[in-house]
């Protein structure tokens, strides 16, 4: 049997060598630091691209994140890419090629309507316009602060169609909690492609120049009148009307008519007071009635008539807030007949017709 040799110190002390050497070959090698990457806003949302008149209305909703979900805090501006071809299926063009549109500020922007969280851009084609028959395609991304670009939105497309031609001549008549509308068809021949207006939409707003985003007719109006009754009174209020085009929503609408304003009024008096007592004492006749029930009820007013003359004379210079009134301009001996009327709160301050008459005579 052969028996191994026990290895001499050297040996060891060489092959520790060896191994340590190896574990420092092994070990990556240090170089530059890495810089963190930066932070980017999260991708714009909510990105919609509808026809409205002769241009295209973008709207997007601004982020409050950045791509890992903290806080956006630092948001300058967003820019908008947009790219034009051919309204034909995306196969059949290939994909668009997209240039800067616009560079719109976060905060106050000049060229864009900021309600809220939402934006709205009007891109009308410049100088030259919009094309018809073309397709309009859009996408949006945020900028912060550092001039880090967020990521992509989805993108959008429209194609450009020519809007029907608005209608004309609009008149407002405002009555009581109501106000008419009419007006004419558009005047003139139509631009060659514009679509004849299938009906009509009324917008509605409480600001000149400024209404809200739907309608408010439920669909399109096909005569040239309506009436909108769901307003308040003393307050006025402003209308445009516009065209409608196509076959079903999103409607094609046209560019706003004429502009009119209305303020509705109360026009309806109160109720006559009822239940009117008069109690004769010398000198003195209290009268009493039941109170009315109108919530907008500002007071009443008392009228009296001493024959021979035929003419009842006001006895309260305002309306009276309580339902009772003492007569002291009375004379002994003498007979008069008493009213009362109630009168409304409105500018026009309603008043109604009289209650049943009571005389009364004095000792």
């Amino acid at each position: 049997m052969r028996i191994p040799r026990p290895r001499s110190f050297s040996g060891r002390i060489l092959l520790g060598s060896v191994l340590f050497v190896a574990g420092l070959l092994g070990c990556g090698r240090r170089g530059a630091p890495v810089p963190p990457r930066p932070l980017a806003p999260a991708a714009v949302g909510a990105l919609r691209a509808e026809l409205r008149d002769s241009a295209i209305l973008l709207t997007w909703t601004r982020p409050t994140r950045n791509e890992d979900g903290s806080p956006l805090t630092d948001l300058l501006e967003f820019r908008l890419f947009r790219a034009v071809g051919p309204a034909a299926p995306r196969e059949a063009r290939g994909g668009p090629t997209f240039s800067l549109l616009a560079t719109v500020r976060a905060d106050q922007p000049e060229n864009a309507v900021v309600q809220g969280a939402q934006y709205a851009f009007r891109d009308d084609g410049g100088s030259g316009g919009l094309t018809p028959g073309i397709r309009y395609s859009y996408r949006v991304q945020a900028v912060n602060r550092r001039g880090v670009v967020g990521a992509r939105s989805a993108e959008v497309s429209v194609d450009f169609t020519l809007a029907p031609p608005p209608p004309v001549g609009l008149v407002a008549v405002a009555g009581d909690g109501v106000v008419n509308l009419t007006w004419q068809p558009p005047g003139g021949p139509a631009p060659a492609g514009a679509p004849t207006p299938r009906g009509y939409n009324i917008y509605r707003g409480l600001q000149s120049g400024a209404y809200a985003s739907q309608p408010v007719n439920a669909g399109p109006v096909v005569e040239t009148q309506f009436r909108d009754a769901a307003v308040e009174n003393e307050t006025t209020y402003y209308y445009v009307v516009r065209g409608v085009g196509g076959e079903r929503p999103p409607w094609r609408e046209s560019t706003n008519s004429n502009e009119v304003s209305a303020t509705p009024e109360d026009l309806t008096p109160p109720a006559p007071p009822q239940g009117l007592v008069a109690i004769p004492a010398p000198g003195v006749v209290s009268l009493s009635w039941s109170a009315n029930p109108e919530p907008d009820l500002l007071g009443y007013l008392v009228y009296r008539l001493e024959p021979p003359v035929l003419t009842p004379v006001r006895l309260t210079d305002t309306p009276v807030q309580t339902t009772t009134f003492t007569d002291r301009t009375v004379r002994a001996g003498a007979s008069y007949t008493y009213t009362v009327t109630a009168v409304d709160r409105s500018a026009h301050r309603n008043e109604s017709a009289p209650s049943v008459e009571v005389t009364v005579s004095l000792p």
